[in-house]
């Protein structure tokens, strides 16, 4: 099972908490929400499985806090960006799809429908939808203002729709369509779609950058 991302793994501590949460997000992607038990988590995190419970009192409780997790953390490389280097910009805005990728499941495994009778979790969910495809608008506008993009502003909805439905279904598709590939496979090819998809709305320069980072992807 491949790690998660450096920025992802700066979330969690080394307590028994963060690391059923840390866990649980792991197994999560690998298999999904619905196949992974309550007994698999805590034998994987060689805990007894009465330890889970103190901490989670239901995998719903695990989801929860993968939501806050994602929530509070989404924003804080591009709080960082030093707007002066153009391939640096790039590399920052784009790891937003590798912090995606490692909560992967929120996105992948139709969490709606398991708790479609729940209106607190339903609520949860919806607004996590808003923020994400929020987040990539601003995005989008971010990268025009330094130079990243070249796009009119009636284009920008259409840009953040593509991004966002690219993504998305990569999550969901990836591991279905290539079972035999690893995960450094799996993450560079949905960027390379990314890079493709977006590429209409790339400034001159930046078109350059993408192609001496990412020229080895194969499409």
């Amino acid at each position: 099972m491949k790690n998660l991302s450096a920025r992802t793994n700066a979330l969690f501590s080394g307590t028994t908490r963060d690391k059923l949460l840390k866990g649980s997000l792991e197994l999560f992607n690998r298999k999904d929400f619905v196949g992974v038990t309550t007994s698999v988590l805590a034998s994987t995190a060689k805990v007894h499985e009465g330890t889970l419970w103190y901490h989670f009192k239901s995998k719903k409780s695990l989801v929860e806090s993968h939501i806050e997790l994602f929530k509070t953390n989404i924003g804080l490389e591009l709080e960082k960006v030093n707007k002066t280097d153009l391939e640096i910009l790039i590399k920052q805005l784009f790891s937003q799809y590798y912090f995606n990728w490692d909560f992967r499941y929120l996105f992948r495994d139709n969490l709606g429908n398991h708790f479609s009778t729940d209106k607190s979790m339903s609520n949860k969910l919806n607004q996590l939808t808003q923020l994400r495809f929020n987040k990539i608008k601003e995005e989008a506008l971010m990268g025009r203002d330094v130079g990243i993009f070249d796009f009119k502003d009636n284009e920008l909805e259409e840009l953040s729709e593509i991004i966002f439905l690219v993504a998305d279904n990569w999550f969901a598709l990836s591991s279905r369509k290539y079972p035999g590939k690893d995960e450094d496979f799996l993450t560079q090819r949905g960027m390379g779609l990314l890079i493709k998809v977006s590429e209409p709305y790339q400034s001159k320069e930046s078109k350059k950058i993408f192609k001496n980072l990412h020229g080895g992807i194969l499409l």
